[in-house]
């Protein structure tokens, strides 16, 4: 509503100048069409239209560039999946295979004809004919040799489709064939439809093996990935197991409330997923058949798919969307309307990433998911993380109290971590030239260690209580450990201490160098933030807070302290005159964290509020939150090049965000008209509308 009324007024501005009236000032218009297409961006982010999204701030930064604007296309660039090519062809598109190496792109059509396309350049490669009415099913061999189709009026051909060439005819139902599946061996082939029956026949002889009955039209068919078992859905509201040795059924899945539209087995043949026009998506234990979640996602379902990991889950609607879904929690990824009648199949090719559409209005997508997520969760400790640091462009320490792990973040398909030690680990450091790491530990010491082995180089004891911070200078040399209450400052070449910095009443739990090395900052339970003189080891400034603090960083580019805590706003101070330059969030709960990026342009919070929020520098103006984690988010880092922005919460979870696109998005008004086209979408000027074509 909030971008109609915006729009309505903007039109009234366009229509009184055009009749002659007093002109209005043209920056105000400019502002207003901003204003129009950031709202539009907004909503469209709400709803998960990553391209319609990135449309619409990028005409909003055509009109008055922002940084809430740069912040929406860039978020949405990330996400959006990229419309590869497209086909409208007269009549429904019934059916869709990729080949397992997802070069090759099969569709059945309501007239008759299955189609080969050419997945990368979107070019048609054959066209087998000889059914005599719709394609409603196709199904490509694991060895890739074999394509069967069916349809009406329920015979299967298999074709050597590399040749044109029909192989065999399958006769046996008597009615429209809506599923086909091949056994992992590719010797067999199983079929269901609208004669209720479930058939498995010899691809070699065409002899009909084994034949199953469901109470009502059978939709869809699978193999289990050991062959020994078929999967079946139907229109009866469940979806049965079926063991093809002892050829009986071994579990009926019951619980959809709507016909079970499809269903898959798990890769590691663990688990099965149903999907069904109740709107729920169901798990279930392959060997028990026992329920084990239930997924609610918003939008009907006409047709699913999901990868062998069950991770992404690719869903069609009879209202023309196509909506991506995380398989692990629900979370509705991307929704394209990308149809304008009902959604008749989809398929996920075997990257995980290449899926295709077909409607009921003859239109075939073939789109591609970005090939670096924007963000991704990590799981691996027992309990939630307390601190962050990376050692390497592409390596992240994390610490808590079931000890630090190390996760090397280079491929983004193969995220695992190693304990690099089993000590309850609650503040870490890396130094300038990532050669050490300091670690804080539950217990009262401080360790340095060798950043490649993690063997131990130095340990530093005696603080008093928890050691809540660690700190290298800039030059490497010194590290300073947080205390209860004192700062005690060590040389790193040889463990010697140097310094005690004293004057807190409480435990410190921030501590920060400045861009020099000369000054350090300090944050405490006791309300304050002080600096230090480090060379002279004297106290220059105290700054009272009103409430515990919890975080302080320097700005990197200007002598700016950054300090945060406990329902305290953000506050920007000038260190060397203790004044107050300007305040932010003050709203806070409170804030535990913050990370600066290496350029110094931005500033990143987080805390009780479960998001994390991202300031421009030095406006302080707010542009955006990342979410996706839950509870309170204890600590940040940013990668050395500032293309991370990684988040811990109490969740246990790290999440990686790619931070990339918002540090360097493109310039103000380029490229929208190649935007429109990477999305396949339309631009009506005239009524502010951006929309699929």
């Amino acid at each position: 509503m909030r971008w109609w009324c915006l729009a309505l007024l903007l039109a009234s501005c366009s229509a009184h100048r055009s009749s002659g009236g007093e002109v209005p000032d043209t920056a105000k218009e400019q502002d207003l069409r901003a204003r129009v297409y950031e709202a539009k961006g907004e909503a469209a982010t709400e709803s998960r239209q990553w391209g319609v999204a990135a449309a619409s701030f990028a005409l909003a930064r055509a009109s008055r560039d922002s940084l809430s604007a740069q912040w929406g296309q860039a978020r949405a660039v990330d996400r959006a999946s990229t419309l590869r090519w497209s086909k409208r062809i007269q009549g429904s598109v019934l059916a869709l295979d990729f080949t397992p190496d997802g070069r090759v792109l099969a569709s059945g059509h309501y007239d008759s004809v299955v189609r080969l396309w050419d997945v990368e350049r979107g070019e048609p490669l054959a066209e087998l004919k000889g059914h005599t009415a719709e394609v409603h099913a196709i199904a490509f061999s694991p060895d890739g040799r074999w394509l069967a189709s069916a349809g009406r009026p329920g015979e299967l051909r298999v074709w050597d489709w590399r040749q044109g060439r029909q192989h065999a005819v399958l006769q046996g139902h008597t009615d429209v064939v809506l599923g086909l599946a091949f056994s992992p061996d590719g010797r067999r082939l199983a079929s269901g439809g609208l004669d209720k029956g479930v058939r498995v026949w010899d691809v070699e002889t065409g002899a009909e093996q084994l034949r199953f009955e469901h109470d009502d039209n059978v939709i869809a068919v699978v193999f289990s990935p050991d062959g020994r078992r078929l999967l079946s859905t139907s229109a009866d509201r469940s979806a049965r197991v079926w063991d093809l040795e002892a050829r009986k059924e071994v579990h009926r899945l019951a619980g959809h409330e709507e016909k079970v539209e499809a269903g898959a087995f798990s890769s590691d043949g663990q688990r099965i997923m149903t999907a069904a026009g109740d709107r729920a998506v169901r798990f279930w234990d392959a060997r028990s058949g026992q329920l084990t979640d239930v997924l609610r996602n918003s939008g009907n379902v006409s047709v699913a798919a999901i990868d062998g990991r069950f991770q992404l889950l690719v869903q069609g609607g009879w209202d023309g969307r196509v909506q991506l879904i995380d398989g692990t929690g629900g979370a509705l990824l991307e929704r394209l309307d990308a149809h304008h009648s009902a959604v008749m199949s989809v398929a996920l090719s075997s990257d995980g990433r290449t899926f295709a559409s077909g409607g009921m209005d003859g239109m075939l997508a073939v789109w591609r998911r970005p090939e670096v997520p924007a963000e991704v969760l990590l799981r691996g400790h027992a309990v939630w993380p307390e601190a962050l640091a990376f050692s390497q462009e592409r390596e992240l320490l994390a610490g808590a109290e079931d000890g630090w792990r190390r996760w090397r973040l280079a491929d983004a398909n193969d995220l695992r971590s190693e304990l690099g030690g089993t000590e309850a680990a609650v503040s870490l450091a890396v130094s300038p030239d990532r050669e050490r790491i300091a670690v804080g530990t539950l217990k009262g010491r401080a360790l340095v260690l060798d950043a490649r082995s993690g063997r131990v180089l130095l340990e530093l004891p005696g603080v008093k209580g928890s050691v809540r911070a660690v700190a290298f200078s800039p030059d490497g040399t010194l590290v300073a450990v947080a205390g209860d209450p004192d700062i005690q400052l060590w040389s790193v070449s040889d463990g010697r201490p140097v310094g005690l910095l004293q004057g807190h009443t409480g435990k410190v739990w921030a501590l920060a160098f400045d861009s020099t090395g000369r000054r350090l900052a300090s944050g405490s339970t006791d309300k304050t933030v002080r600096t230090w003189d480090v060379a002279r080891r004297q106290p220059l400034l105290r700054l009272d807070m009103g409430e515990p603090v919890r975080a302080v960083v320097f700005t990197p580019s200007e002598l700016h302290l950054v300090t945060a805590g406990m329902r305290q706003p953000i506050r920007v101070w000038d260190v060397e005159q203790g004044r107050l330059l300007k305040t932010l969030d003050e709203k806070t709960v409170g804030v535990l964290a913050l990370a600066v990026s290496p350029d110094g342009r931005f500033l990143a919070s987080s805390g009780m509020e479960e998001v994390v929020k991202v300031w421009g520098l030095p406006s302080g103006e707010r542009m955006g939150t990342l979410t996706g984690q839950q509870g309170f988010l204890s600590a940040l880092a940013f990668s050395p090049d500032g293309a991370l922005l990684v988040s811990a919460a109490s969740d246990r979870t790290l999440q990686l965000n790619r931070f990339e696109s918002i540090a360097h998005p493109p310039p103000a008004g380029a490229g929208i008209e190649d935007l429109l086209r990477r999305y396949g979408l339309v631009w009506d000027e005239a009524r502010f509308l951006i929309q699929h074509r």
